[in-house]
């Protein structure tokens, strides 16, 4: 493409399966604004729509990075993380 934009976003703040499309809706933090438990609000900015193999390709994709930043020490597991990382052998074909 040669029309080319940075998409910002502080996260996923929903991902839906809908017409036979994976819907993410990207959110940002709004900081001056503040949620029921008195977090930054989050609010919806963009929405990113793939059909299934596509996500199923981004989702692997993401697990991969994932493992590399944990390698790299610049994230740490999450409980049960390691233990699934075991048997990771034992994973569907699809991812």
């Amino acid at each position: 493409m040669s029309d080319s934009t940075d998409i910002f976003a502080d996260g996923i703040g929903e991902i839906t399966l809908a017409g036979g499309m994976v819907r993410m809706d990207l959110v940002t933090l709004v900081g001056s604004q503040k949620d029921s438990e008195n977090k930054p609000r989050l609010e919806f900015s963009r929405r990113v729509v793939m059909p299934p193999d596509g996500f199923l390709r981004s989702f692997s994709a993401m697990e991969n990075l994932v493992k590399q930043l944990i390698d790299a020490g610049l994230v740490k597991p999450r409980d049960g993380e390691q233990a699934a990382e075991k048997g990771a052998e034992s994973k569907s074909p699809n991812f």
